[in-house]
């Protein structure tokens, strides 16, 4: 599965590309725009500011039933251009989320983008157990969905100011 799977989505926004960054490096907003992320909390004592490469968050989601936490930790922290983070279930390697920013007259493009860092032994295992918990089967799919969902609603939120 590693670097098979990866999917990006794209929407330009109004606003310029720090505006767009604070706003998805704040981890703790994106329940506000994610169908699936139900919101997140920052360990360590921190609060969303200041967040930077190594800290961590646990994510919380729910795709239909049972809710679940993974475990998050931030590797890209580039205001204004690039922000990202891992994902891991119960110390197993899940996924890498990254998000750009591109200035364009009047505003900017948000690419939203996620990688499948599951080896295959795990993601078979995560394939055939995951939609009992989850009721997600095609995780994939879920995603393309999800991330065009996210941008919409993060557009939405951030040019209505």
């Amino acid at each position: 599965m590693r670097g098979s799977a990866v999917l990006t989505e794209s929407i330009t926004v109004r606003v310029p590309p720090g505006t767009a960054y604070a706003a998805v490096s704040d981890v703790t907003r994106m329940g506000q725009w994610s169908p699936e992320v139900r919101g997140s909390q920052v360990l360590g004592g921190r609060g969303p500011v200041g967040v930077g490469v190594g800290t961590r968050f646990v994510g919380l989601n729910r795709a239909s039933w049972l809710p679940w936490a993974t475990l998050c930790t931030v590797v890209a922290a580039e205001p204004e251009s690039r922000f990202a983070f891992r994902v891991s279930f119960l110390g197993v390697a899940l996924s890498q989320w990254t998000y750009r920013f591109r200035e364009l007259p009047g505003g900017c493009e948000v690419t939203e983008e996620w990688l499948d860092l599951r080896s295959p032994v795990a993601g078979r295992l995560l394939t055939a157990v995951t939609p009992v918990f989850t009721g997600v089967v095609r995780r994939r799919e879920r995603n393309r969905a999800t991330m065009r969902a996210t941008l919409a609603a993060l557009r939405a939120a951030l040019e209505s100011g």
